[in-house]
């Protein structure tokens, strides 16, 4: 039966109120959407106006789902979801193998620093091995949320939220964590600095939001260690995060691979080898559980051997 109708929401909308519906939080839903605030609260009211029900309230405290929109939601998700199978299966069954179809995009997180790891490093960097096509990096979650949507086909990130259904989430190592110091720092002297010597710094550390299995996976460790520094929200760039450490503002706590950044005035220090066990970044592989393309699938192939032997 052919629908037609101009009362449907496009794509794009759906997405927007999904990762509204999601975070509970315009300014993280629009940072995940690769967008500004203004536009996104367009989109939910123009999604709300065209089914002409309430799906969010919002107040300068917290925003929530209505009745309707914990429905709509479910509802999104599974028209998205039928719409990728759908654009898949066509892909597999229909594309045009001279029209790229070895075209396959892929996403790095931005949280370690590549340049450490010669054999990855020098892969991504291979203008043949990405066929020319930009290698995103963003957050973690980010990347992950790309992939479920297919706007990209694989990316490697941090650790991340227990596996679902749509994607294929694959160990490849671990990056130890190191601690960031101000060079004047007492505990400075020592090469190796455990959580409790920082004293009463402020720690520069993340949102929740930003990956929450990794911050629920540290919060463990440092209720373990008995620390509780205040915390201060880092900087995103890490080059501003360095300065800010080197002012004496506070301390930090990063991957090994990134102490190749050098900034007069800090000290990278390694933890406590059990504590940097506890602390560290599991890297994984993500791609898409239904994934059948020969291109992707010998990508990911290739980023394991390169990653298993970093």
């Amino acid at each position: 039966m052919l629908i037609l109708s101009r009362q449907l929401p496009s794509t794009r909308t759906l997405q927007c109120y999904l990762a509204v519906a999601q975070e509970l939080n315009f300014r993280r839903a629009a940072e995940l959407l690769n967008m500004s605030q203004p536009p996104l609260s367009r989109q939910i009211q123009a999604l709300e106006d065209l089914l002409r029900v309430r799906l969010i309230e919002r107040d300068t405290r917290r925003v929530s789902l209505t009745p309707a929109g914990e429905a709509f939601k479910d509802e999104a998700q599974k028209i998205l979801v039928a719409l990728d199978l759908a654009v898949q299966a066509m892909t597999r069954q229909f594309h045009d193998e001279d029209a790229g179809a070895d075209i396959v995009r892929m996403g790095l997180t931005s949280v370690i620093n590549y340049a450490m790891h010669p054999r990855l490093n020098a892969l991504i960097n291979d203008p043949g091995f990405a066929r020319g096509r930009p290698l995103e990096r963003a957050m973690s979650k980010q990347l992950v949320e790309r992939v479920r949507r297919g706007e990209l086909d694989i990316a490697i990130v941090g650790d991340i939220a227990a596996q679902s259904s749509d994607l294929r989430v694959e160990s490849a190592g671990c990056e130890p964590m190191i601690v960031i110091l101000p060079e004047r720092h007492p505990a400075a002297a020592r090469a190796v600095v455990g959580l409790q010597e920082l004293g009463d710094l402020p720690l520069f550390w993340f949102s929740r939001a930003d990956n929450p299995a990794y911050y629920d996976k540290c919060e463990r460790s440092f209720k373990h260690s008995g620390y509780a520094a205040p915390r201060r929200l880092e900087p995103k760039d890490f080059t501003t995060l360095l300065a800010c450490v080197a002012a004496g503002e506070g301390v930090a706590l990063c991957p090994e691979s990134m102490r190749a950044t050098s900034h007069i005035g800090v000290a990278y220090r390694a933890l406590p080898a059990q504590l940097a066990r506890l602390l560290a970044i599991d890297v994984h592989i993500v791609s898409r559980a239904r994934e059948a393309r020969p291109a992707v699938l010998d990508k990911v192939d290739t980023l394991r051997a390169a990653l298993a032997n970093t």
